[in-house]
């Protein structure tokens, strides 16, 4: 019993990831997302100090390396219609919210 219900488990995850990947929306929003996390991440990495301190090892670095370029995708536009997007889905949830509060305390809705 227990290998079926692994075997299902998996079959409905390989269910969700494959309906996930086909829907354009949210691999633009995932795209979105990891390059602002990219984005973020070189900023940090800027901001760390570039010496080594003088308990840690020197780690040598390759003759040549050149630094990655950045990653390509949305630009600030694109994060702020996100933004501005989950405002209103915000928005939205909390009037739902409220209606649903005022239907069960039989208050006007």
């Amino acid at each position: 019993m227990d290998e079926n219900l692994a075997k299902d488990f998996v079959a409905v995850w390989q269910s969700e990831l494959t309906a996930m990947a086909a829907d354009r929306e949210l691999r633009e929003v995932w795209a979105a997302m990891l390059n602002l996390w990219a984005q973020t991440a070189s900023a940090a990495a800027a901001l760390l100090p570039h010496e080594p301190s003088p308990r840690s090892p020197r780690t040598a670095e390759p003759q040549g390396a050149t630094p990655a370029d950045a990653a390509s995708g949305p630009g600030v536009d694109e994060v702020q219609r996100l933004n501005r997007r989950v405002a209103e889905l915000e928005q939205r949830l909390a009037e739902f919210i409220e209606q649903r509060d005022s239907a069960r305390s039989g208050g006007p809705g």
